[in-house]
């Protein structure tokens, strides 16, 4: 990793998954730039001998949190801990395509030096065979980076395991990710960042790849799986609460999150879903009926134990 100063910090949380976290550090080594560290957030039991052996002989940086405090906040902690000016983020369970962050280095170095109100992010392989995700991790791609010109909001908002980047200063501009939200904190995250005016920045590129399969354990499994409908429903609307004056110039966006919102609130049960639509603000009278009738869909399938 070099002794120069640091500038690019990769930050990979992780909780109880030592076997696939140590294929995600192995996969980090073929795609770091120069100038970087790599942060592993121990959100989990201590790790054993030989993961900590592991980290030791690739320069990895342990940082141990108090335990289930969440992603999110995992995140949050190794971002303090950064020295980097730029954060590049992997999941424990994922792999990084080799030299796709070397490629972001690139672009950065030669159009984002002196910006702060940038992030990006780029194009995943889900795969749910491990053979697999390392035969396409190892192939060698071509990435081309550009910036997302489109107005819409939809394709700037993206999960923190697809290679996802982003400025010190826009990270710390923002606050970080908000701790309460346990799923869907990424989608919050990114609204954030375009709501303090970054620009979004896209590689059409297969650069990282996802993990889909059988995590081994209940305690490895997926973080979205381990909260149920009203849990996420809550969630939802804290997002399209919070974020209501930038989603409002997106009516495309605002409907998608808000039917993401109703249809955890229907599968959950009871009225609360549409009595919150009913009252919500700044949605027009056709839009509410057509998510009323989206709502009422999922009302049935629940009732009907279908979903």
């Amino acid at each position: 990793m070099g002794n120069a100063r640091v500038k690019y910090s990769v930050i990979i949380p992780t909780y109880n998954r030592e076997p696939l976290l140590a294929e995600a550090l192995q996969s980090v080594q073929d795609a770091l730039p120069d100038c970087s560290e790599v942060i592993v957030v121990n959100d989990g039991p201590a790790f054993e001998q030989p993961t900590r052996d592991l980290m030791a002989t690739l320069g990895a940086i342990s940082v141990k949190t108090k335990g289930g405090l969440g992603a999110g906040a995992a995140r949050n902690i190794g971002a303090d801990h950064a020295r980097g000016q730029w954060l590049l983020f992997l999941d424990d369970d994922d792999l990084i395509a080799i030299g796709y962050w070397q490629a972001v280095a690139r672009y950065i170095e030669a159009h984002l030096q002196s910006a702060t109100l940038a992030y990006g992010f780029c194009q995943a392989s889900p795969q749910s065979d491990r053979a697999e995700m390392q035969r396409v991790a190892a192939a060698r791609t071509s990435f081309h980076i550009q910036p997302h010109e489109t107005a819409s909001l939809k394709p700037k908002l993206a999960g923190l395991g697809v290679g996802f980047w982003v400025s010190k200063a826009l990270f710390q501009m923002v606050g970080g990710i908000n701790t309460e939200l346990r799923t869907n904190e990424d989608t919050d995250f990114c609204l954030k960042l375009l709501s303090a005016g970054a620009r979004c920045h896209h590689t059409p590129a297969h650069g990282a790849v996802i993990f889909q399969g059988d995590h081994g354990t209940d305690a490895a499994s997926s973080t979205t799986k381990r909260y149920g409908p009203a849990q996420r429903a809550r969630y939802f609307k804290h997002i399209v609460d919070t974020q209501a004056e930038i989603l409002a110039t997106d009516s495309t966006a605002e409907a998608w999150l808000w039917k993401r919102y109703l249809k955890m609130a229907a599968r959950s049960g009871g009225m609360e879903g549409y009595h919150h639509l009913r009252t919500a603000k700044g949605l027009t009278v056709n839009r509410k009926r057509l998510l009323a009738t989206y709502w009422a869909g999922w009302r049935i399938l629940a009732s009907l134990d279908l979903r």
